[in-house]
């Protein structure tokens, strides 16, 4: 049986974890992970704890997958996907486009997605087969072709692996972030590579209900049915409406050998 999400209690949960982030902007202790180096602070912990909380409090047959905290219960119906901070580094150097986000999957289909911008007070979600943004429903809005000024959204670091003969390629060091502003129409697509499931299972969400899609550069669309979600996935592949990736993914070109920057 379909269990029905309170959009708007989710929503209070994410405006108090804001709250935290906000809290700490400007003066965040920085950690390196052991794992992988990637930074991580006070507040990213903080939030996942608080969501966690409320998770497990209100939902306590779900099983959640986090950054910070790992994974339980990954065998459940529906499963929740938490990145307290996407765009962590962005964070720590105070610059403003880093996000919460948030996901459901129901037996690995993902059913909601949230992202939430605590500085611009920025809200994308969906909410059945909606997707909303700052109170106004933005349904069918992805993008169906593009003009000379539309922009392509992906990573910072993505010019290190690929090369991308488009016009504008803009960079708000947030993979979440990017699939909202994809989802909203004000961008045209968003490419990014080497993921992990919280970084992107909010903008599947926004795909699925937007008539999109996520694809890899050898035209295969991501299904994490048949994917093992703990697992980064390998590769570049694009968020857009599948007209637009006809397209755009053919203007994407791998190096033969990554761009090597060494820090100075």
């Amino acid at each position: 049986m379909t269990q029905t999400l309170d959009v708007a209690q989710i929503r209070a949960w994410v405006a108090e974890a804001g709250q935290i982030a906000l809290q700490h902007f400007g003066h965040a202790e920085v950690q390196h992970k052991p794992s992988d180096n990637s930074p991580v602070t006070v507040a990213d912990r903080a939030i996942e704890r608080l969501l966690t909380g409320y998770i497990r409090a209100t939902y306590p047959d779900h099983g959640i997958v986090g950054e910070e905290y790992g994974s339980d219960h990954l065998d459940r119906e529906y499963l929740w996907v938490i990145d307290p901070i996407d765009g962590t580094q962005a964070y720590v150097d105070g610059l403003p486009s880093w996000c919460i986000t948030l996901a459901v999957l129901r037996e690995r289909v993902p059913v909601f997605g949230l992202v939430y911008l605590p500085l611009y007070n920025d809200w994308t979600y969906t909410d059945g087969d909606a997707v909303i943004c700052n109170g106004q429903d933005v349904t069918r809005r992805l993008r169906t072709t593009w003009e000379a000024d539309s922009y392509v959204l992906w990573r910072s670091d993505a010019h290190r692996r690929y090369a991308l003969d488009f016009p504008r390629i803009m960079t708000m060091s947030s993979s979440a972030s990017h699939t909202a502003y994809v989802a909203r129409g004000s961008a045209v697509a968003a490419l990014t590579h080497d993921s992990y499931l919280w970084d992107i299972a909010a903008g599947l969400a926004f795909m699925r209900t937007q008539g999109g899609e996520v694809r890899f550069l050898d035209g295969t669309t991501l299904d994490l049915r048949q994917r093992d979600l703990l697992t980064p996935l390998q590769g570049m592949f694009g968020f857009g409406h599948p007209a637009v990736l006809d397209r755009l993914l053919p203007l994407v070109v791998e190096r033969q050998e990554a761009i090597a920057i060494a820090a100075r």
